[in-house]
């Protein structure tokens, strides 16, 4: 007795979910920030030693925002001379450079308060 064989062939099929995601707020850039005023800023005891944030205002009306500084963080006036982050208080008007990391690499200090 031969008996016809049915052979059933199963379909599946697979649906792919869109999704969308926003970036989240981060304190680190990259490129190069409008000058902004200096809202708070304590350097390190010894010029080697850094601080580990900066805040910087870009305007009047704009939020302060907290910005991360890298390793070795360059201070210079706008002339490109060596400047002591010692001096930069509340006020004083800076232009931040960033890694590619995002971290701050260079503050240019273009006024001071």
């Amino acid at each position: 007795m031969i008996a016809p064989l049915a052979f059933a062939q199963t379909r599946t099929t697979k649906t792919q979910q869109a999704t969308t995601t926003e970036p989240a707020t981060t304190q680190m850039s990259t490129g190069a920030v409008p000058v902004g005023t200096v809202i708070s800023f304590t350097p390190g005891q010894k010029v080697v030693v850094p601080s580990t944030s900066i805040v910087v205002q870009s305007s009047p009306d704009a939020k302060p925002m907290t910005y991360v500084l890298g390793k070795k963080v360059r201070y210079v006036d706008k002339d490109g001379r060596t400047f002591d982050p010692r001096l930069i208080r509340g006020g004083t008007r800076v232009h931040l450079d960033f890694d590619r990391k995002g971290a701050v690499k260079r503050v240019v200090v273009v006024e001071r308060e």
